[in-house]
């Protein structure tokens, strides 16, 4: 019992951690190979068929996204200012500011795809 407890601490204290880092203003890094949406329905999609542990269709919906430009993916670690958080949804809005054609962009992305500070 004491173990479970403790577990669910720890647990709660590391996203708490990561999430309070995550506010409106922060600038912060996009891990490499991320997906990136320009709308919010297609970020929701990918997510629900990603929690659904399919990888074929995964694969599937990305390659498709990515082939019409509906989602972008940057092979570099690229740096973003946080828009818009929202933690229920695992989605944060962000600005693009890493310079190049790109800069000032907005885009959605799932939380797991910023870089721990």
């Amino acid at each position: 019992m004491r173990a479970a407890l403790a577990l669910f601490v720890l647990a709660a204290c590391t996203v708490s951690a990561l999430a309070g880092e995550i506010r409106a203003g922060a600038t912060m890094q996009v891990k490499p190979n991320s997906i990136w949406f320009e709308e919010a329905a297609q970020l929701a999609k990918w997510q629900r068929i990603q929690k659904s542990r399919r990888a074929a269709s995964l694969v599937a919906y990305q390659k498709r996204v990515l082939g019409r430009r509906e989602a972008w993916q940057f092979i570099n670690p690229l740096t973003v200012k946080i828009l818009g958080y929202e933690p229920a949804k695992r989605r944060v809005h962000v600005e693009m500011q890493t310079e190049g054609r790109l800069q000032n962009s907005t885009w959605f992305l799932d939380v797991d795809a910023l870089a721990e500070r």
